[in-house]
């Protein structure tokens, strides 16, 4: 079978979940199919829209570039004519048997549109919510949890995005890069003196729901995502619940430590958590703890001041460590060195990978009780969970692990068994094979 699969974003551009695993699910399947890969850069200095084409491990990979200094309208950052042209183009110059979408963040809802002209299927993971919410994670300014049911909660959320006019995009990726002060000062008067799209919100919906009825199957990693969109008007039968597989690699012994370890690893954004976790960790005053944080410390639109707060918030406590970011690959080496990771997301979390990860070095995990999580972190059984935000509750769940070791014992016993890659890549195909068969009939 000929595979094309499309998303956000990829290797080694970024290193999120939905990359990573996009990335070994490919590898797994391009095995025995030709498997192509179609994303999105983001290089100032290149031409707009231009498609680029490489290798990445193996692996034919297509990047559009797409930095929206062209866009005049919101409706132009979702639903863009010349990404649906170029991508149009790599169609009939790939001729795929199936189109297996990830993510149309950053890219363009015309994509569906153009695989359903030339009958290809499709199917669409649900990494996220990037189907009910124009940023993905159903988050008021990435704060607090939405139901994604109110225009008028979008409109405060997307406030500024609605504002877009000719040339602004410009503009504001000129003062990012230079103060994130003087950015959102700005970013205050653009507010006041420009009048926002009408109905941008109503057209975003729209223009999600015709997605959704041209989507052949929808595959959901854990049962709170399918019914989260099962609940939001996605037919029952169109969504296979399927958990994400991974590399079953045998990982390193643990590194023994005099120093209690607790490790997070991941994006570092409000939504993530990290500021709940190193408030709990500082309200800690024993002397023999580490807080150990893999992620890239990153200016992300929207939240361009963030790695300064977080810095702040660490201040002269020296026992927290930034570590900065990390190749997935070592993610086996990093957790040798973790006595228990913290999964502390503030936002309707899907099926983190980190957490499985985690399992498969006999980590013991801390986490939020949010979105699918508590289907992964079974609490007093093989981790704790926490309420979500709370970083006194939280901090209580950290000082019981340190006061009762025996417990870590007891959940590394019950740690469930990780699915393989192989086996998650045997359940993609065979979707494909029944999808790509009816389509011939």
């Amino acid at each position: 079978m000929k595979i094309l699969q499309v998303l956000h974003s990829f290797l080694p551009h970024t290193s999120a979940g939905t990359e990573v695993y996009t990335y070994k699910l490919s590898k797994e399947l391009s095995k025995i199919n030709e498997v192509a890969i179609f994303f999105r850069i983001k290089e100032e200095k290149a031409k707009e829209y231009a498609l680029s084409h490489d290798k990445f491990e193996g692996l034919e990979t297509y990047s559009l570039n797409n930095t929206f200094r062209s866009c005049s309208s919101f409706e132009d950052t979702y639903a863009n004519k010349e990404i649906d042209n170029n991508f149009a183009q790599l169609l009939s110059e790939i001729n795929p048997d199936v189109v297996h979408i990830h993510s149309l963040i950053f890219l363009s809802h015309g994509i569906v549109t153009e695989a359903k002209k030339k009958r290809i299927p499709i199917v669409f993971t649900l990494h996220d919510y990037g189907l009910l919410c124009y940023r993905g994670q159903l988050m008021k300014d990435g704060l607090a949890v939405c139901s994604g049911d109110s225009i008028l909660e979008c409109e405060s959320c997307l406030k500024y995005l609605l504002k877009i006019k000719k040339n602004s995009m410009r503009y504001y990726a000129f003062l990012r890069a230079r103060s994130a002060l003087l950015l959102r000062f700005l970013k205050k008067i653009y507010f006041l003196t420009v009048k926002k799209e009408d109905n941008g919100v109503g057209k975003f919906k729209e223009s999600s729901k015709r997605v959704c009825s041209d989507i052949d199957v929808f595959v959901a990693p854990s049962r709170f995502i399918k019914d989260k969109f099962i609940s939001s008007g996605l037919p029952e039968k169109k969504i296979i619940y399927s958990q994400y597989g991974i590399d079953i690699n045998p990982c390193g012994p643990k590194i023994e430590s005099n120093i209690f370890r607790f490790g997070y690893m991941g994006t570092l954004l409000p939504l993530k958590g990290p500021a709940v976790l190193i408030s709990a960790f500082k309200e800690m005053k024993y002397k023999n703890l580490q807080l150990l944080i893999y992620g890239k410390l990153f200016r992300y639109g929207g939240f361009e001041s963030y790695p300064e707060s977080l810095k702040k918030l660490i201040g002269e406590d020296g026992r927290i460590k930034l570590m900065g970011g990390y190749d997935n690959k070592d993610a086996g080496k990093i957790l040798s060195n973790i006595d228990a990771l913290v999964v502390p997301s503030t936002w309707l979390e899907n099926a983190p990978l980190v957490i499985q990860e985690a399992f498969l070095s006999e980590t013991p995990v801390i986490a939020s009780r949010i979105g699918g999580i508590p289907e992964l972190v079974i609490h007093g059984k093989n981790g704790l969970l926490f309420d979500p935000g709370d970083s006194k509750d939280l901090k209580e769940k950290m000082e019981y692990i340190i006061k009762n070791p025996g417990a870590l014992e007891g959940f590394k016993k019950n740690i469930p068994k990780i699915k393989s890659i192989e086996e998650n890549a045997k359940e993609i195909e065979s979707i494909y094979a029944d999808l790509v068969a009816k389509a011939k009939e």
